[in-house]
């Protein structure tokens, strides 16, 4: 693997569609991306427009952060996590739980098959 640079307002700039958006969504939200890397370690960044859907059995490793927006996780044991700009969290693969888009959102992240 080479070492890889990039500015993330550029990123952010260059967002093209999501070929994984989800497949059963309330509010039909829009998945764009950017990446820096790809492989067996995925970075770069991320958006969502306002939406729900729910995750049984997530398939990677990935921590994230807030840059933009209001994101909602619900844990599968209803614990509940408000995300606004700043806010950095990790999800294991395995996962289960909702999103829930409240404001349109970005987020940088870090992804380990």
């Amino acid at each position: 693997m080479e070492a890889a640079f990039g500015n993330v307002e550029q990123l952010f700039a260059n967002l093209e569609p999501d070929p994984e958006q989800p497949a059963a969504a309330a509010g039909n939200p829009t998945w764009r991306y950017a990446a820096l890397t790809e492989g067996a370690i995925d970075s770069g960044v991320w958006s969502s427009t306002e939406g729900s859907w729910n995750e049984t059995d997530y398939t990677v490793n990935e921590v994230m952060v807030i840059t933009e927006g209001h994101l909602r996780i619900t844990n599968a044991d209803g614990s509940v996590h408000d995300l606004h700009a700043g806010d950095m969290f990790f999800l294991p693969k395995g996962w289960a739980g909702t999103w829930h888009v409240v404001e349109a959102m970005k987020k940088i992240y870090f992804i380990v098959a």
